[in-house]
């Protein structure tokens, strides 16, 4: 795994691309990061979502990188040759209502789960993932990897499901980003922000930041 020198962190999107088939993607990247306890933990949760929402679920045969399977206006935003020819050094890690956290190469499937949204049994996914560790996850997957920095691009309710991961951070410098004020207006902006990491283009600093 190459080390990551910047570090995106974006939410998923409810829109999302069908089909996918079993080889299309490489192994699992994010999981690899993570220490043995950490990953049993995070694999726990995802599985605990799926047993109370099978319906939401797409076809487990039928996999995409998760940079491909999302398609809504932030994700549609970023060029696909800025994903292909992305500099060495860069990572986007996704906020994910049925995965908890991806990065952006790792097999996703079709799916009906929102951090936005609640689930029954579960109530809100984004207070039941932060309730259940999710902080502390993103925390120790940021210590494993050591990114120099990290670029918190998160929607609200998304973030209110990672609450807390930089208290205690040990390493990488967190700017916050969130574009207060501009409403659904603010994914596309998020897009064009993500592309210019992607690309290695210097950002400026942006409405919202914090």
């Amino acid at each position: 795994m190459e080390s990551i020198q910047t570090l995106v962190l974006i939410p998923e999107s409810t829109r999302k691309a069908k089909g996918g088939g079993p080889s299309a993607p490489p192994l699992p990247v994010l999981e690899d990061a993570l220490p043995r306890d950490a990953r049993r933990r995070l694999e726990v949760l995802r599985n605990q979502v799926r047993r109370t929402a099978p319906e939401a679920l797409g076809n487990p045969a039928e996999l995409l990188p998760a940079f491909r399977r999302f398609r809504g206006n932030m994700y549609r935003a970023i060029p696909d040759e800025a994903w292909d020819q992305r500099v060495p050094g860069v990572e986007v890690v996704m906020v994910s209502g049925l995965y908890g956290l991806l990065a952006s190469r790792d097999p996703v499937i079709a799916y009906e789960a929102s951090m936005a949204e609640p689930l029954e049994r579960l109530g809100k996914l984004n207070r039941w993932w932060r309730d259940h560790g999710l902080p502390g996850l993103l925390r120790t997957y940021l210590e494993s990897t050591h990114p120099a920095s990290v670029l918190d691009i998160l929607s609200l309710e998304y973030r209110e499901a990672v609450d807390g991961y930089a208290n205690g951070l040990r390493g990488p410098k967190v700017r916050t980003i969130d574009f207060r004020g501009l409403g659904r207006g603010s994914q596309p902006r998020r897009g064009k922000l993500v592309a210019k990491v992607l690309r290695g283009e210097p950002l400026v600093e942006e409405k919202g930041e914090g």
